[in-house]
């Protein structure tokens, strides 16, 4: 009954009213999300790999807010490359984060992933021939694939809520968060104690990508 009368008041203050003076006042809507504190870049454990032409990425979470994402093409070049011509496509919006593990990981993205799969840039991959070296430390963001097998990614990701390190190598990492750890924090805790799933559905309204002077190569997924 509680957390109906929570929803309930959620949905009534999600208006917006006019002032005594004409202008108009917005009223907060969706979810009581605490504010995040200030993050210092050069504290996050993959500052190293920060560059000013990297291409950074939004996500914007329907009534919660955005998280914003630096992309590290000098490492993983084919995945940011597919990730962004996803996103340019609009192929994220209305999917949802349908998979949460609390001090592990969100996932979103296609749930109808398209059949045209990548080659998997992590260093066990014997057909990867570059090096990898981002670890699966919170805030990083990775690619989700089928199994054992290492060349399965499409458009599917996971950001990382945790350290888990034991990801590193059999996973394609290939950018972290700069800002919005709050909304991660808050999506990660919203699994429903039963299964990996969200109580209720977490949508993801868009993806919009800076490019910031990047050139992206030809994607393998079209």
């Amino acid at each position: 009954m509680k957390k109906l009368l929570t929803v309930t008041l959620l949905l009534l203050f999600t208006f917006t009213l006019t002032s005594c003076k004409g202008e108009e006042v917005v009223l907060p809507t969706g979810y009581d999300i605490p504010e995040e504190g200030t993050v210092i870049k050069n504290n996050l454990p993959y500052y190293d790999f920060f560059r000013l032409n990297n291409p950074v990425i939004t996500i914007t979470v329907k009534d919660m807010g955005d998280i914003v994402i630096e992309l590290f093409p000098e490492q993983a070049p084919n995945t940011v490359a597919n990730f962004i011509a996803y996103a340019e496509r609009g192929d994220y919006v209305d999917n949802t984060f349908h998979r949460v593990m609390v001090d592990f990981m969100i996932q979103g993205g296609r749930l109808t992933s398209p059949s045209c799969t990548i080659q998997g840039e992590m260093n066990n991959n014997p057909l990867f021939t570059g090096d990898n070296s981002i670890s699966h430390n919170r805030g990083v963001i990775s690619m989700a694939r089928v199994g054992g097998n290492y060349d399965s990614g499409s458009s599917q990701f996971f950001i990382v809520h945790a350290d888990s390190l034991f990801l590193d190598d059999e996973y394609a990492s290939f950018g972290g968060v700069i800002s919005g750890f709050n909304i991660l924090d808050f999506i990660a805790n919203m699994n429903d104690g039963v299964s990996q799933v969200t109580y209720e559905p977490v949508y993801i309204e868009n993806i919009t990508v800076e490019l910031n002077g990047y050139t992206a190569p030809t994607t393998v997924c079209e």
